[in-house]
């Protein structure tokens, strides 16, 4: 597909980790931005520093999207600014570990609601307009741990991932001819503040090879973005372990996984 030019792109969670870096991607390659995050001071900061180095265009909208009606009131606020979105990027999302039964089911609640629902709902009201354009893109960031059956200690953080990957796999069928393209970025262990909100420091499996940094993850994603590939997983390491992972039988990649999703005593 030919790359989109001069594009508008909104991107969710662009306040730090993956979300800023592929935020920076965008506006480096001189498309106009669209921020949203909750923390708005740090949102203008960004949109500050973006404009200077780069010249493009840059919109905050400070939100928080688990909250009710969230994605639909930014979905009307666009409307109403007459800024039409080219390129969607469901970056937003969290991570959770622990054993499932002794989770606070209040974050548990909160973690599918932004992982899975927020991010189909913008899809939804989004992908309308780009359809009838005959031009669009969308981003999902997906995870490494999708390719693997399940992960004990983060079993609902993994099976948001899965969600998470078969939409955007589903999608791509579906769209193919239209014009619009859905790309699934499927980062593995990376250097954001992911550990710490996650809780997964001590997991054996980030004691694994940290993956390729956010900007090198953000450079492969505008690439298979634009060009509309349907997946892209970042560093030669993570494709490895994402082929193991759908080896048959795939009980031996579980069990594996397994292991390295316990923590250390």
């Amino acid at each position: 597909m030919e790359p989109i030019e001069r594009a508008t792109v909104l991107v969710t969670g662009a306040s730090k980790g993956i979300g800023l870096s592929i935020a920076e991607e965008f506006a480096e390659h001189g498309h106009n931005l669209v921020l949203v995050a909750r923390g708005e001071e740090a949102l203008q900061r960004v949109a500050e520093r973006l404009k200077t180095e780069t010249g493009v265009e840059v919109t905050v909208i400070s939100r928080d999207l688990t909250e009710a009606g969230a994605p639909q009131k930014l979905y009307e606020q666009m409307e109403q600014s007459g800024k039409s979105v080219d390129i969607l990027v469901n970056n937003a999302g969290v991570g959770m570990s622990g054993l499932f039964r002794e989770g606070d089911y209040s974050k548990l609640s909160s973690m599918l609601q932004l992982n899975m629902l927020v991010l189909t709902q913008l899809t939804h009201l989004f992908l309308p307009q780009m359809l009838i354009r005959k031009r669009g893109r969308i981003l999902n960031l997906g995870s490494l741990v999708s390719y693997f059956t399940g992960g004990p200690n983060w079993a609902a953080y993994v099976a948001s991932k899965h969600y998470v990957r078969a939409l955007s796999t589903g999608l791509s069928k579906e769209l193919k001819g239209s014009g619009v393209a859905v790309t699934l970025l499927s980062p593995g262990a990376t250097a954001t503040d992911f550990v710490k909100t996650a809780e997964t420091k001590d997991m054996l499996a980030y004691q694994l090879p940290i993956g390729p940094l956010p900007k090198q993850i953000a450079k492969l994603a505008y690439h298979a973005c634009q060009t509309g590939k349907k997946s892209v997983v970042p560093g030669v390491f993570n494709k490895i372990l994402a082929f193991v992972g759908e080896l048959h039988p795939r009980i031996i990649a579980f069990e594996v996984f397994g292991f390295l999703s316990n923590k250390k005593r």
